[in-house]
């Protein structure tokens, strides 16, 4: 390609409007983002956002997945709104920041009294102490250099380093979102207590995700914490990670915000659900009911039947309202008849006992996989040193020696009064010399 062609399309890619203008366009899919729901299935879309009645008239199900705004973050795209923008910061580092940077350490030497008029700070001192004021200049950190007559100080070149650290944070935060959005997953599992399983129920995966099947999750154990007024105060899930040989390699508990990391996945804590009880009845025989969630008023409930007809001619309803070890059993009319403890027994009739042995609970886990992650946390490091980095002040003086007198000033990109006192003191100091 033709040097001249690459050089314009650089030009074009590092102008700044351009990069204004991607930078507005991925804003605006990430807004769009947070409005329609991502990461569901295709039956959430067509029950909320029906062909019969759009959404601002146009919005329906088959739009949304046609254009992939259910998984915006993958959509190809979008990837190559990011990919562009990547490119705009990297030929305006390459193009504009780079080269400027070079231009900062040239020497700039002043010849003529009226480019000295411009500056921020302004002085004269006698020629025979000149060489005393470039000491003093070095002394003070500044890299001084001489041309016959004419002398360029500079001082905080690493501050004007800062925009490129942050145009290489960007890039770099933007290579590891794509790695995490084209590699990582992101899945769903409720595995009741005592089971071991494989990571299957995937609710948000990239086309280059790769998920292991050599290492598989046994739940141990799992139970909640409550407070003094007995509200739930906390669940645990104690977790074994097994490899293909069927031997633990990792254990832990976790709970909500402590997830038990390994190999990049990640297992988080998220929800706990009852799938049923374990009674005895008659002090031998071991059975298990199933009961049912019911949400209601923001609070939870278990529902369970018990089937008794043969033995008594009746059912019993079963009512659970949280994992305190306690259980109520109503009759076919609705009246409590008892409440049972956990390992506690009753009779219900002609010597016939009825046990509560146990809970049968499952816990909530979400399975994670960023292989981008740390990419990310090192573009958050840089976009750190930036901002520290741009705190250091890039200031410049000048000097000219004309009829024995030395002409000097200087000026600074910010903290300019700053910059003032410390040239006055740099001056003073120098006349002191010779008092």
């Amino acid at each position: 390609m033709d040097k001249r062609i690459q050089t314009k399309a650089l030009k074009k890619l590092a102008n700044l409007q351009f990069a204004i203008g991607l930078l507005f366009a991925i804003g605006l899919v990430i807004a769009v983002g947070t409005i329609i729901e991502q990461d569901k299935n295709v039956l959430f879309y067509k029950e909320n956002y029906p062909e019969e009645a759009p959404i601002f008239g146009f919005l329906t199900w088959k739009i949304i997945t046609f254009l992939n705004l259910n998984n915006l973050y993958s959509a190809w795209w979008f990837l190559f709104l990011l990919f562009l923008f990547g490119l705009s910061l990297l030929a305006c580092t390459f193009t504009t920041q780079l080269p400027s940077l070079k231009t900062f350490k040239l020497w700039k030497f002043f010849k003529r009294l009226s480019q000295y008029k411009s500056l921020n700070a302004n002085s004269t001192i006698q020629l025979s102490i000149s060489n005393t004021f470039t000491y003093n200049c070095n002394s003070n950190k500044y890299h001084f250099f001489r041309q016959k007559n004419k002398g360029y100080a500079y001082s905080g070149l690493l501050g004007r380093v800062a925009p490129i650290v942050v145009h290489g944070s960007i890039i770099v935060l933007l290579i590891g979102s794509t790695i995490g959005s084209l590699g990582g997953y992101t899945a769903q599992e409720l595995i009741p207590r005592g089971e071991i399983f494989h990571t299957q129920n995937m609710i948000k995966f990239g086309q280059l995700s790769n998920i292991p099947q050599d290492t598989s999750c046994r739940i141990n154990d799992f139970w909640i914490t409550y407070t003094n007024e007995l509200k739930t105060d906390q669940f645990y899930s104690d977790l074994s990670l097994i490899d293909k040989n069927g031997t633990e390699v990792k254990r832990k508990t976790i709970f909500v915000n402590e997830p038990l990391e390994f190999n990049g996945l990640t297992f988080y804590q998220t929800d706990w659900d009852i799938v049923g009880l374990k009674l005895r009845f008659n002090k031998d025989n071991i059975f298990q009911i199933p009961v049912q969630k019911i949400n209601q008023g923001g609070r939870k409930f278990w529902f369970g039947s018990l089937n008794l007809q043969k033995v008594t001619g009746q059912n019993l309803t079963v009512l659970i309202t949280d994992l305190n070890k306690k259980v109520s059993f109503y009759d076919s009319a609705g009246v409590l008849t008892q409440e049972l403890n956990l390992g506690d027994s009753f009779e219900i009739e002609n010597g016939i006992n009825l046990q509560f042995v146990d809970y049968l609970t499952s816990t909530g886990l979400q399975i994670k996989s960023d292989p981008g992650i740390f990419t990310i946390y090192l573009s958050f490091l840089l976009l750190m040193v930036s901002i520290y980095v741009s705190f250091f002040t890039y200031s410049q003086i000048w000097v000219v020696e004309i009829a024995k007198r030395v002409n000097l000033g200087g000026k600074s990109n910010r903290a300019v009064l700053f910059f003032q006192e410390e040239l006055r003191k740099i001056v003073k100091r120098t006349k002191q010399k010779i008092a």
